[in-house]
């Protein structure tokens, strides 16, 4: 994987477009893996947990999707702390680490 670029609902994974379920609020090449965060807006769903970070492979096929830090309804991710770290910011307020090889929640620090 060597260009990843996204407008909308639509994922550009090098010359393989595809459209997502969701608009694309970010999206990063991490270990080989398209890293993709949804944008919370009024198509999610409300009544549970939005599972808006999910990893997909060259071809567009979903790989993983990424565990949250509570069990709460209310709970999506927000966006990637900075560019660097690949730390995500949670809607619950908390500082995120992921394992992007499975989307296990490795670590995740409570900020409020």
């Amino acid at each position: 994987m060597k260009h990843l670029d996204f407008k909308d609902k639509f994922l550009r994974i090098d010359d393989k477009e595809l459209e997502m379920e969701f608009s694309i609020k970010d999206a990063r090449i991490i270990d080989n893996k398209a890293i993709v965060i949804f944008d919370f807006n009024d198509l999610v769903p409300k009544h549970r947990q939005f599972n808006n970070c999910r990893a997909f492979d060259n071809n567009g096929d979903l790989i993983w999707i990424a565990e949250h830090p509570t069990n709460t309804s209310a709970d999506f991710y927000v966006e990637f702390m900075d560019s660097k770290s690949n730390k995500l910011w949670n809607f619950s307020c908390f500082i995120c680490q992921l394992d992007y090889k499975t989307g296990r929640l490795i670590k995740s620090e409570f900020t409020k």
